[in-house]
């Protein structure tokens, strides 16, 4: 009890967590049940596709994101009672993510059209692009209204849930999935603006270009650990597919789709705290260590538990996601079980206390020591293990990450916190 009094829980943050807790239990009961039929539908090898032009997607997702989810929902977060400002960088924030979603979208359609055979699903995911230009969750998060966020993303699974079961079927061409996938997106982003116009009152405009450019210069440094990150997370699956078929791919996408989902059973108390430890560190850094130690201890035994979990029923969950007998997959999720502890513990490190206290210099090195990692470990072992190799890369990765971002803590916990 102690040490959730250090925390100073208020009314919000326990409004925003029960709540999270409860659409995030909906969301994963959406997701056990539309994965299975999407693998059955489309095949291993289909899903394996699927993945692969994911990855590919991802990339200018993240260049629209940017660095906003952290960047953009700290500043809200200090600016919540500064109406003024708050709404300028709203509106700064915005046009940057316009400029940054119509080169994106440019670069998209020519990567359709030079590299893939199927390009209509290149095509039809910039209505996913668009829809993530408009879902501009970081602005809720920021104002710590998280549980909208959540409610909005139940909501495009849900709508999703729908196409997949009355109008997806087999023999379909999987730019169906994107195409129905991006009218999703559009439709909560839709929804999200009108949300944040209407009940927030901000103003929904094109600002200042040159206000917009500096921004996205500003937050670069945060962008550019993000996006190493983000290929960090990806090198696994382009190796994969590089040395063995799409269909491995497939298999291992969804061995990671369960510690994935894991990792987002926690993902309520992480995006709970984040403003408000912004806050912290913002009026005072020891008070804040300490607090961000008694978070870290809890998330950690939370994590723990969903880690026994998961393993005294992995056969279970395997055998629900995958009908067909797979040797070795066993060993294989329970490995990247592993990578989930230190991924949760990891990622609390970095977005609890390295971005908020804006050392986006010490993330960058973190980042490129573990992608670094990742190509040194994960090009043999998935030569000479394949799909085996790959989760025992994920692991290293992990470790690797989680070992630089204490020492970075230890090295700099006693430094002045510095605002810009």
């Amino acid at each position: 009890m102690k040490i959730l009094n250090n925390l100073h829980l208020d009314k919000n943050f326990t409004i925003n967590t029960s709540s999270l807790f409860i659409l995030n239990a909906l969301n994963f009961l959406l997701t056990i049940i539309v994965l299975p039929k999407l693998i059955s539908t489309f095949g291993i090898a289909g899903w394996g596709e699927i993945t692969f032009a994911q990855l590919v997607i991802n990339y200018f997702i993240w260049i629209i994101d940017w660095s906003f989810p952290q960047y953009a929902c700290k500043q809200i977060s200090i600016y919540e009672n500064n109406e003024k400002k708050r709404n300028q960088f709203f509106i700064n924030a915005r046009t940057s993510q316009l400029i940054l979603f119509f080169i994106s979208s440019i670069f998209l359609s020519l990567y359709g059209f030079i590299f893939s055979n199927n390009q209509l699903v290149y095509y039809y995911s910039i209505l996913i692009l668009f829809g993530s230009f408009l879902q501009t969750y970081w602005y809720l998060n920021g104002r710590e209204k998280i549980y909208e966020t959540a409610f909005l993303q139940l909501l495009n699974k849900v709508f999703f849930a729908f196409f997949v079961f009355a109008t997806i079927k087999k023999g379909d061409d999987i730019s169906t999935y994107f195409f129905y996938f991006g009218i999703c997106n559009i439709v909560t982003g839709i929804i999200c603006t009108i949300r944040i116009v209407i009940q927030y009152n901000e103003t929904f405009k094109i600002g200042n270009f040159s206000n917009s450019i500096r921004l996205i210069k500003k937050s670069f440094m945060l962008f550019n650990s993000a996006i190493i990150g983000n290929i960090t997370n990806s090198a696994i699956p382009f190796i994969i597919s590089s040395f063995y078929s799409i269909e491995n791919l497939g298999i291992y996408n969804i061995t990671d789709r369960i510690k994935n989902i894991s990792i987002q059973i926690l993902n309520p108390l992480s995006n709970s705290i984040f403003p408000k430890m912004s806050r912290n560190y913002f009026n005072d850094k020891e008070k804040a260590n300490k607090k961000f130690l008694n978070f870290l201890l809890i998330f950690s035994l939370i994590g723990f538990f969903i880690f026994l979990i998961l393993n005294i029923n992995l056969d279970l969950i395997i055998s629900y996601f995958l009908k067909e007998k797979v040797n070795g997959i066993n060993l294989i999720a329970r490995i990247l079980t592993l990578s989930f502890l230190s991924n949760i513990v990891y990622e609390s490190f970095i977005n609890q206390y390295l971005i908020i206290n804006n050392l986006f210099k010490e993330i960058n090195k973190i980042k490129l020591l573990v992608l670094f990692t990742t190509i040194l470990f994960g090009i043999p072992l998935i030569y000479y293990k394949g799909i085996l190799g790959a989760a025992l890369t994920n692991l290293t990765y992990e470790i690797t990450g989680l070992l630089l971002a204490i020492k970075s803590f230890i090295k700099t916990k006693n430094k002045k916190y510095f605002s810009y």
